[in-house]
């Protein structure tokens, strides 16, 4: 019965992907969005553009206009959604990893990370090109960065204690961690190491414990 009930709260199926949702309206924005790519709603301040309103209000706010009006309660980090803000405290602070990969030994802590890593490491998809280099990606979050980064060359996260600024809002939360608070949240599980950024962990493992070269010579 429970089954029943929740595939009858899904009966609007879409007919291109496994996707289904409980309104029509969900349904329309899924296909005008993901399947079509259409980005109708254009930022008045520079080229971003969205296919959902709502996106749109919250990059001008955020990136514009600088807001973050989500605090972490464990820590300085701030955001512009309270989405991400649950997220960051789940993830970092509770060290939850609750999406585990069906094809390695990979888990995370945000459903979409998951869906990514899938579409990007196993299935090989680089279904978002770069219109002014050769570059793809996996996901449209990241082409988004890479041309702001990039071929933008902007720094939209400014310190709030520094000059520095960054191209990435993870970027500028662990430049203030690491820096600023002189935290090293990730520590080895084979030495006495510990870390400011998960990434820096990752490589020590693999350099140092696992003895792996990224860039042998060929």
């Amino acid at each position: 019965m429970v089954k029943e009930a929740k595939q009858s709260r899904r009966a609007h199926a879409c007919p291109r992907c496994a996707a289904a949702f409980g309104q029509a309206g969900d349904l329309t924005r899924h296909m005008r969005t993901v399947h079509e790519k259409r980005r109708d709603h254009a930022c008045p301040h520079c080229a971003a553009a969205f296919g959902e309103a709502g996106s749109l209000t919250v990059h001008v706010r955020t990136v514009h206009e600088k807001r973050r009006d989500h605090a972490c309660p464990h820590c300085a980090s701030a955001f512009g959604e309270a989405k991400h803000m649950k997220a960051h405290v789940r993830t970092v602070h509770e060290k939850r990893r609750d999406h585990a990969c069906p094809h390695c030994a990979a888990a995370f802590g945000e459903a979409s990370h998951l869906t990514t890593h899938v579409r990007t490491v196993h299935e090989k998809r680089r279904d978002h090109a770069c219109p002014h280099c050769a570059a793809a990606f996996g996901a449209a979050g990241h082409l988004t960065v890479h041309v702001r980064t990039v071929h933008e060359k902007r720094k939209d996260y400014q310190c709030p204690r520094c000059a520095a600024a960054f191209g990435r809002a993870g970027h500028l939360t662990t430049h203030v961690r690491t820096v600023h608070e002189k935290r090293r949240d990730h520590a080895c599980p084979h030495c006495a190491a510990a870390f400011g950024a998960a990434g820096n962990l990752t490589k020590h493992v693999r350099t140092v414990h696992e003895k792996l070269k990224d860039h042998a010579c060929l």
